[in-house]
């Protein structure tokens, strides 16, 4: 029994599962497109929902008919700004520009829901990207005549033109054919064309009656200016055609200084790791620079080598390098108008992408026409546009904020100053008008307008509360009052007269410190110099004389020589020691009062007289 019960549980889920799925779809217009290299490939689709599921994620992406293996077109670099999606309702078109041969493959969209897992078509659409060709009729090939036809392996309408140049210059026809006249001097030269719907070119054939002439040998550039976004990829192309000669070498070079060949790019130290050559068909060599710098603004120039020769095309490709900007317009119904901007022209086939506070508008309220973005208001949100598959966003566009007054000079004001108030505020676009106010209990007083508001010979009656607003076309702010203090001159005066009274008393007890510190210090260092001129060395029980007469002494140690020939006598080191052997005094020219006792022993060293005098 509750086999059966699950047996039917799971069988009312399947159907539901199924009935759900079946109301998921996608639906292409085609299953198979022919398309020539630099054209544009447009691919229709159509998705539905169930009970109008709210939509998770969808994507386009291309299965490799080499490897089998999908890649999503928004993930993968090599279709960097060349891929578009209608997102509006539910289309899903698929525009990619630009093909090249290895766009080949079958491409598919797919979505989920909150309910449901992927959802994609049953098949893809096999595109076929071809090269054109210039074919000569075999019939008129060696005549003078010379029929050239325009083809490819796609089948074109009747509604494509054709364009055809002679070295490198658009010719007037726009016929499949032309039929040369191949001895004619004005016919003479290399051929190519393309079709309407692209910009690539067919690899060129030489027409003359010398396959040698230099009319053979071109080089031409498509297109010749280009802009791009900093931080993004450009791909710089060249076409050249020569005569029926073997290409041995071809570079792309900014300086070439004379005498000497000119740098290969690749070689340069500011391209390292960011420039690749590739050929998408013959006789076309196209450059990547990846990473791309404001300083990469530059005109490039191609060169080829053959056996028969060099050729180098002019004038160049001139690159220019340039940011996003958001521009902010009024409209008629009082909203906002915000434009996506750059310097130079950015190729038409971008897609715009619109942040608000950081996060992508959602498609529910966005009103955009790619380049522009409608809002009511804006208040304090953060507005920035980028383009699709770049991640290269705009600086964000918002009303102004962190309004607030600085007074200049800082400090107290006084009666007769002059003072500064600074208006200071955050906004992009930049503040178009500041204005200032004069808070009052009463009524707010307008004062002036203007960054900065200068009051001259101010007085006390200026002192209140001061704030200003700023002004740009998304918004205003006001910043916090401010109070300016002015204070009276009478105050000021006997203010300052205290502190210099203060100053005066303070400097007089300061000198009157440092005499007392110097006086102290001269007292103890003739202390010093007193204790170290004699130095006597006492021994336990030794008596200890300290007063020895400094009188010149005669030959006779019992008399002393008159004053008039008294001399400078000069000891040092006298030391006194007790002896118990009875031993005679030993005296030189020292006379010492009063007798020695026998058991003491006086002994002198170091005596010296400045001037010695002869015995009488």
């Amino acid at each position: 029994m509750s086999t059966r019960s699950g047996n039917i549980t799971a069988a009312v889920i399947l159907i539901l599962l199924t009935g759900v799925q079946a109301q998921h779809s996608v639906t292409l217009s085609s299953q198979s497109l022919c398309a020539v290299t630099g054209s544009a490939v447009k691919i229709s689709c159509k998705y539905t929902t169930a009970n109008s599921s709210r939509v998770r994620e969808r994507e386009w992406y291309q299965l490799q008919s080499s490897d089998g293996e999908e890649r999503v077109l928004s993930k993968d670099p090599q279709y960097s700004a060349r891929v578009s999606v209608r997102t509006e309702q539910n289309d899903c078109d698929l525009t990619v520009w630009d093909v090249r041969l290895r766009d080949s493959g079958v491409y598919n969209f797919r979505f989920r829901t909150s309910s449901s897992d992927w959802i994609s078509a049953s098949s893809g659409v096999n595109l076929t990207v071809t090269e054109l060709q210039v074919d000569v009729d075999r019939e008129t090939a060696g005549q003078r005549k010379v029929k050239l036809t325009c083809s490819s392996t796609c089948s074109f309408g009747n509604n494509l033109f054709y364009y055809w140049f002679r070295n490198g210059q658009y010719t007037a026809s726009h016929e499949a054919s032309v039929v040369l006249d191949s001895t004619h001097s004005s016919d003479e030269g290399s051929y190519s064309c393309r079709v309407s719907d692209s910009w690539h070119r067919s690899p060129a054939v030489c027409i003359s009656a010398n396959s040698n002439q230099k009319s053979c040998w071109s080089v031409t550039y498509s297109p010749k200016a280009i802009c791009a976004l900093i931080g993004s990829s450009v791909d710089i192309r060249s076409y050249y055609t020569f005569p029926d000669n073997q290409v041995t070498k071809s570079v792309w070079f900014i300086k070439e200084q004379a005498g000497a060949e000119p740098v290969d790019v690749r070689e340069d130290e500011e391209y390292q790791g960011r420039v690749q050559y590739g050929q998408s068909f013959q006789n076309d060599c196209s450059m990547r620079i990846t990473h791309l710098r404001e300083r990469d603004a530059q005109t490039y120039r191609f060169r080829f080598y053959t056996d028969g020769g060099e050729y180098t095309g002019e004038p160049g490709v001139t690159l220019s390098v340039t940011d996003l900007k958001v521009t902010v317009s009024d409209t008629d119904s009082g909203g906002k108008k915000l434009s996506c901007n750059s310097t130079c022209t950015l190729p038409n086939y971008h897609t715009y992408i619109w942040y608000k506070n950081g996060q992508p508008v959602s498609d529910q309220s966005l009103n955009s026409t790619g380049l522009y973005l409608y809002v009511s208001a804006v208040g304090a949100d953060r507005y920035s546009c980028a383009v699709a598959y770049e991640k290269l966003r705009s600086p964000a566009v918002y009303s102004p904020r962190n309004t607030s007054v600085v007074i200049i000079p800082s400090g107290e004001k006084v009666e007769g100053d002059s003072v500064t108030l600074s208006c200071i505020s955050d906004a992009n676009p930049p503040v178009l008008i500041y204005s200032w106010f004069n808070q009052r209990a009463a009524a707010d007083a307008p004062l002036t307008t203007g960054q900065n508001y200068t009051i001259t010979n101010i007085s006390s009656q200026h002192s209140g509360l001061y704030y200003c607003t700023a002004h740009n076309q998304l918004g205003q702010q006001s910043s916090t009052p401010t109070r300016l203090n002015v204070l009276l001159a009478d105050y000021t005066a006997v203010k300052y007269a205290a502190f210099g009274v203060t100053v005066v008393l303070l400097l007089i007890f300061i000198t009157i410190c440092l005499c007392m510190r110097r006086r102290a210090a001269a007292s103890s260092s003739r202390s010093e110099e007193d204790s170290r001129n004699v130095t006597f060395t006492e021994y336990a029980s030794v008596p200890v004389y300290d007063q020895v007469s400094d009188l010149a002494m005669t030959s006779d140690p019992t008399k002393t020589a008159a004053s008039d020939d008294r001399d400078e006598v000069q000891y040092s080191s006298i030391q006194f020691t007790r002896s118990h052997a009875q031993e005679v005094p030993l005296y030189s020219t020292v006379h010492r009062s009063g007798a020695l006792k026998q058991e003491e022993e006086v002994e002198y060293s170091t005596v010296k007289l400045s001037k010695p005098r002869a015995v009488q």
